[in-house]
């Protein structure tokens, strides 16, 4: 009969191992467990140091990230901002009559309408954006609150513009319609469609306090100037030119300066969220405090429609 033999030695009893012989296997189990021990020692500070760098590897990412979508935000919005110029016409003769550019078709790559505007006096900057390819340029109304009452005639607003290449030419703005209730107006410039690219409209009951937000515009002359914040405040009431509150504000900290007023204030998906309007500033610096304000593109959304098809009210007219 055959015999099967185990490949595993069969353990002896503990009576018949010498206490030589288990002295020896005790201290080689004891050496084998220290020996581990000191190698998992070793070994931890790097695995520590291995995800710390992970970690460490991760956060960059992250940051660059939102640095690349903060680069194409703007990249992509800039092109819809608009510098605008308060200007005044140097009568001529005295003549206090509104002067008349002369009338020619421009060929095609159009000069800027700079002529009429060579002399003229700078009164104000403001920012605004572009609204629609029908050449709609949305802004406050106090940043045209002297083209809007001019009884001289002489009052203009030049506007410059970015086409889809990058290269910056002004036209002027003619008043379409404005309504100080809410400091919002809106100026046409006469330019072909496919030179302006029109703001992506967002909402702004959909809000919430701490979402980013970006503000484009022309502080101090400095044109398409990007801030960045978040939004501070929601529901906020701010006095509007003709005196009465506008109710529903955006505060927000993004920077918001002289010349700033009527550029847009865009989410982190690039859409006009709201038009900047005010900033409370340190007493006699003129510097902004980081209290600034901006008017909720829903109301935006409901008044320029109404100022471009029906221009300003009678009521509204002072």
């Amino acid at each position: 009969m055959a015999t099967v033999t185990s490949l595993h030695p069969v353990p002896l009893a503990s009576s018949s191992i010498s206490p030589r012989t288990r002295a020896a296997h005790l201290s080689y189990s004891s050496m084998i467990t220290t020996r581990r021990a000191s190698i998992a020692l070793l070994a931890a500070p790097l695995l520590l140091f291995s995800d710390s760098n992970v970690k460490a590897e991760e956060k960059r990412d992250e940051s660059q990230q939102d640095e690349e979508r903060v680069v194409h935000i703007f990249s992509e919005t800039s092109p819809s901002v608009v510098f605008i110029k308060d200007l005044e016409l140097q009568p001529r003769n005295g003549a206090k009559k509104r002067i008349q550019a002369p009338v020619v078709s421009p060929p095609t790559g159009e000069a800027d309408d700079e002529e009429e505007f060579r002399d003229a006096k700078v009164e104000g900057t403001g920012s605004g954006f572009v609204w629609d390819k029908m050449g709609h340029i949305v802004t406050n109304y106090h940043v045209v609150e002297k083209l809007a009452t001019d009884q001289s005639g002489l009052q203009r607003c030049q506007v410059f513009l970015e086409d889809m290449n990058g290269n910056t030419f002004s036209k002027e703005g003619k008043l379409v319609g404005y309504d100080p209730a809410y400091d919002l107006a809106v100026l046409k410039v006469d330019v072909e469609g496919d030179k302006l690219r029109p703001a992506s409209i967002g909402t702004s009951h959909d809000l919430v306090v701490g979402q980013s937000c970006f503000a484009i515009g022309n502080p101090y002359g400095y044109d398409h100037t990007l801030t960045t914040g978040v939004v501070s405040g929601l529901g906020r009431e701010i006095p509007s030119p003709n005196g009465r509150p506008i109710r529903g504000a955006i505060q927000t900290d993004a920077a918001i300066n002289a010349g700033n007023s009527g550029g847009p204030l865009i989410d982190s998906y690039g859409h006009v969220i709201g038009v900047n309007t005010a900033t409370f500033t340190r007493k006699g610096s003129g510097i902004s405090s980081g209290v600034n304000f901006a008017i909720p593109i829903d109301i935006v959304l409901l008044t320029i429609p109404y100022l471009i098809v029906y221009g300003t009210s009678v009521s509204n007219r002072f």
